[in-house]
């Protein structure tokens, strides 16, 4: 998926017009990572941002308030309680 920044929930974003580099920390950086979520905290188009990046699994950084390994669990726990992952007895 490219990034569609012309969606009309990108104009929208309180991270418009930031460095970008501050969504693109290093996940040991745990002041940048904190940094990029308040920006993200008081965002009135979290949703739809956090909905984009859990839907494009490529995607790097801070999106929606969540980092990569975040948005990977989320969808983790989804297909899970859709039933498209089976868990086998140990």
């Amino acid at each position: 998926m490219k990034l569609d920044f012309s969606a009309a929930w990108h104009a929208l974003a309180a991270c418009r017009g930031v460095d970008p580099d501050a969504f693109f920390v290093k996940p040991s950086d745990r002041a940048g990572v904190a940094a990029a979520k308040r920006i993200c905290s008081g965002c009135p188009v979290r949703e739809e941002c956090l909905r984009y990046a859990v839907a494009d699994e490529a995607l790097e950084g801070i999106w929606g308030g969540t980092t990569d390994r975040e948005r990977s669990a989320t969808r983790l726990r989804t297909r899970l309680a859709r039933g498209l992952l089976t868990t086998t007895p140990a």
